[in-house]
């Protein structure tokens, strides 16, 4: 018989290490959850650029005029219904806002003075806009209306444009106590 039979005794074996790989169940969720996260953020972010894509063009267009302006050769009259034509079609057409489409004169400016959130269209240099740009002799600050309606565009946005204009043709109506 042996004297030491500690001697005798195996070594300690630790356990193996675990792998990284399959990951826990709270991992995989997790994982799952930032995949969410991840196509609900580019979905909006894509649905957000497609609904801005006509208020960059039409930007694009106005910031053309204004670059070109100090070569143009172009009437008057032409600029302000190539402006009023840039404006209709992002409001009526990319926007769809419907009451827009027959505005015209004092009632296109109050809108467009709405939209803004400013007073350029009825009493500045966006008067052009209205009646004013059918007469037979029309004369206009070309840069001045270039810029108004670049602020114009700058104030528009895709979504809450239309719920403002809405706002302003249907006033809430005061609730009467019982």
């Amino acid at each position: 018989m042996n004297a030491d039979p500690l001697a005798t005794l195996r070594d300690i074996y630790l356990p193996p290490q675990p792998q990284w790989w399959p990951p826990a169940p709270g991992w995989w969720l997790l994982a799952i959850l930032l995949c969410a996260a991840a196509y609900w953020t580019l979905r909006r972010a894509y649905a957000y650029w497609h609904a801005n894509r006509p208020l960059r063009a039409a930007r694009k267009i106005i910031d053309t005029l204004i670059d070109e302006e100090p070569h143009a050769t172009s009437s008057d009259a032409l600029l302000t219904n190539q402006c009023n034509e840039v404006l209709k079609r992002v409001l009526v057409v990319a926007l769809k806002i419907q009451p827009l489409a027959k505005a015209s004169g004092a009632d296109w400016l109050q809108a467009l003075d709405t939209l803004g959130d400013c007073s350029e269209f009825t009493h500045g240099a966006g008067q052009a806009l209205g009646e004013a740009r059918f007469a037979a002799d029309v004369t206009i600050n070309r840069l001045e209306l270039l810029n108004c309606v670049k602020r114009l565009l700058k104030r528009i946005h895709y979504r809450n444009s239309k719920q403002k204009l809405l706002e302003l043709r249907e006033p809430t109506k005061p609730r009467v106590a019982a």
